[in-house]
């Protein structure tokens, strides 16, 4: 399995041939849940230079949570869309 680690966590790369599950968004937002506390810990340091570095990061992992958010959020729709389906079709 593909990936890169940072912080002890391990991200698996994206798979750009099909959708992610709903799991596997789960998984993400986890990741970068931990990642983004662990680049906060840093912004807390003494060295400014540190701190403007962290906080640049914790931007970004911001974004990606909430790229992420949004991305569970069309998973549970298209979900319950489906299902929604399938009981129509049950009658």
């Amino acid at each position: 399995m593909n990936g890169t680690e940072k912080h002890g966590v391990r991200r698996r790369r994206a798979n750009k041939k099909r959708p992610a599950t709903l799991g596997a968004l789960v998984s993400r937002l986890a990741e970068v849940n931990i990642e983004l506390w662990h680049v906060e810990d840093e912004a807390r340091h003494t060295d400014d230079h540190v701190v403007a570095a962290a906080k640049r990061q914790i931007d970004k992992l911001n974004q990606a949570r909430n790229d992420t958010i949004e991305q569970i959020d069309e998973a549970c729709l298209s979900l319950l869309k489906l299902k929604k389906k399938e009981r129509a079709r049950r009658g």
